[in-house]
């Protein structure tokens, strides 16, 4: 990597950590900087996007601590459930193509519209089986092993559903959840190159570094913008930054179908 290449990098993880802190979809920062700055086939820019998504985990729960909001012990339980999922996801993304992907990220940004259009300004804990929360950060894991794109998405998506509807809590408790799939997601593609036929590393480690340095910082100062805006803030971003995503999505499935 030159020293462009690692600025632009840079540049792009806070901008992908500030933005994933708060609502998600950021992560084609990282794929973007991946294959034109550093020259990375996407096939090795995404997996190698998931070290960045670590720092975006980490550095949200200490920004949270930092500013008095301390996610219960019931949320770290959950987190390990997506520990399967993310392996489960990593299979799926060295087999999917770029269809599959688009058009399932289409589907959860939908699905996170219409909640969050549902929700306004409810708040307090969802009355729901407990066996969903578990059911539901499986399939976090799953995501983040897969795409990665949209994981604070589908954490939120599930997340108002299961844990609580309040998004300043629901932002503290995704760190966790990040925090876990995504380094579970790392081991898997570290480990990848022993356990399905490829000769080469699957993650780009100095790229990946350089990412992450900037999703720590991006995520920590967005940690105390969210605290400071509150809930309805955070909402509104969500809203935003969703809707923005799908526009791209659908754009990019119309130019796979030419």
């Amino acid at each position: 990597m030159d020293a462009a290449a690692i600025l632009v990098t840079v540049a792009a993880g806070v901008v992908m950590g500030a933005i994933n802190n708060v609502a998600g979809g950021a992560g084609i920062f990282a794929l973007w900087a991946f294959e034109y700055c550093c020259g990375l086939p996407l096939a090795v820019a995404n997996p190698s996007a998931r070290l960045g998504a670590i720092g975006v985990g980490l550095f949200a729960w200490l920004g949270f601590l930092r500013a008095g909001i301390r996610p219960s012990r019931e949320v770290w339980r959950l987190a390990l459930f997506a520990i399967p999922g993310a392996f489960a996801g990593n299979m799926l993304a060295l087999k999917a193509n770029d269809l599959v992907f688009r058009c399932y990220l289409t589907v959860v940004l939908v699905a996170l519209l219409v909640q969050q259009r549902r929700a306004g300004a409810t708040t307090g804990s969802p009355a729901v089986p407990r066996w969903l929360g578990p059911l539901g950060c499986t399939l976090i894991g799953l995501h983040m092993g897969f795409a990665q794109i949209g994981t604070g998405f589908v954490a939120t998506l599930v997340l108002v559903a299961t844990y609580h509807r309040d998004l300043l809590q629901v932002n503290a408790a995704k760190g966790v959840v990040v925090i876990t799939s995504s380094a579970a997601s790392v081991i898997g593609f570290a480990l990848a190159p022993y356990v399905v036929d490829r000769q080469e590393p699957v993650i780009a480690w100095g790229p990946a570094a350089c990412l992450a340095a900037g999703t720590a910082t991006g995520s920590f100062l967005a940690s105390k913008w969210t605290v400071d805006k509150g809930a309805a803030a955070v909402r509104r971003v969500v809203l935003t930054i969703a809707v923005l995503a799908l526009v791209d999505q659908v754009r990019g499935i119309v130019l796979l179908l030419r």
